[in-house]
């Protein structure tokens, strides 16, 4: 049953239920200026009460100077208000940092591993001890590391990789990755980068990225330390491409680390004509020996 109440006569402290971790939506915002609160807040019958789902709504609520908000008061136990919690917001999905927090309040709450797993399923991630430690560490983590991987949008993946640093090598990553723009794939590289370099170089991650202005100069920096080698058959791939004068169309590419020993020629046409064109320019290359050169490339890979 719905009830009117008044913000004063709820926690807005208790975070206990709470599963949300994103930044104020202002889509969310704009409707209940418009609307009001149409879903009512759900609250654990207590004094003062508790929220249980609709910590957003009443986040707006409280920014728009509402004095009540309509609200289900209800006694489930901990352990089905937590589930509730975490079920009422499944349809709008959860980012990684989410995830991460409804599985640490289930594990500190004493759920059975078998309904950790079930929810991490639900979660679409795989259900294995080694991940659910991760994602513990991910909900454990300083707000900085927390935001990055919510604003940067990251895999689980490619928040694994940030788990190979010490705290404070995070949050000099996070610092400087921060005001860069990055893809993931990115983001995944220069980690990878900075792991090889403290691993098999023994540098810290402070003095690598002291100076980078941006993404690319980073990752160039990186690998010029990790994979000299890796740089100079990069640049050879790079002349040989200009050599071979390849109009926009067509692209000659290896694996990143030159480690397959097959290339991909990738072409694009939109007519018979151009792919005629394609084809007469790819023979040309070929008789030129620019084809065998790159594979020669490949032939001396990095390992």
């Amino acid at each position: 049953m719905t009830a009117v109440v008044s913000l004063r006569t709820i926690n807005m402290r208790d975070k206990g239920f709470c599963i949300s971790y994103s930044p104020q939506d202002g889509a969310l915002l704009s409707s209940i200026e418009k609307l009001g609160i149409i879903e009512p807040i759900v609250l654990l019958q207590s004094s003062p009460f508790c929220v249980i789902c609709g910590f957003k709504r009443l986040q707006a609520a409280v920014k728009l100077g509402f004095k009540e908000v309509p609200a289900r008061v209800m006694q489930p136990t901990p352990h089905d208000a937590l589930l509730m919690a975490i079920h009422s917001n499944i349809g709008r999905g959860f980012n990684m940092v989410e995830k991460a927090q409804a599985l640490s309040k289930m594990v500190e709450m004493g759920f059975q591993r078998d309904e950790v797993y079930e929810t991490m399923a639900l979660f679409s991630l795989s259900p294995h001890e080694k991940i659910l430690a991760n994602l513990l560490s991910i909900a454990s983590a300083e707000e900085p590391l927390k935001r990055f991987i919510v604003e940067q949008a990251l895999s689980m993946k490619t928040t694994e990789y940030m788990l190979w640093f010490d705290a404070q090598e995070k949050k000099r990553i996070v610092h400087a990755l921060a005001p860069m723009h990055l893809t993931e794939s990115y983001v995944r590289e220069i980690l990878e980068l900075l792991h090889l370099m403290k691993i098999k170089k023994g540098k810290s991650v402070a003095g690598a990225l002291k100076g980078a202005t941006d993404a690319p100069d980073l990752r160039a920096k990186l690998k010029r330390k990790v994979r000299p080698m890796l740089t100079s058959l990069e640049n050879r791939l790079e002349k040989i491409r200009k050599a071979a004068a390849l109009p926009p169309g067509i692209d000659i590419r290896v694996d990143p680390f030159f480690e397959k020993e097959y290339i991909d020629i990738v072409a694009r046409t939109k007519s018979e004509q151009e792919t005629k064109e394609i084809i007469a320019k790819l023979d040309e290359v070929l008789k030129k020996g620019h084809i065998r050169s790159v594979l020669e490339l490949t032939k001396g890979r990095v390992r």
